[in-house]
């Protein structure tokens, strides 16, 4: 009797490569990556904006002002 020979290859039920995606999905995870993309510039701009405004400009002293 030939073990190997059984006739139960389940090998290749689920075969392993590339998903291939539904194109609503693609569209959908492409829309959500732009929008993360979008929040952690605006993040980025909030930081920058708020360190350039922390401290406010030095007022100049009486003497010096042009008149």
């Amino acid at each position: 009797m030939c073990l190997r020979c059984t006739g139960d290859d389940a090998a290749q039920v689920n075969p392993e490569g590339p998903r291939r995606y539904h194109p609503s999905e693609v569209t959908a995870r492409q829309s959500m990556a732009k929008r993360i993309e979008n929040m952690q510039n605006l993040r980025k701009e909030k930081r920058k904006l708020s360190k350039r405004f922390a401290r406010p400009s030095p007022v100049p002293e009486p003497g010096l002002l042009w008149t």
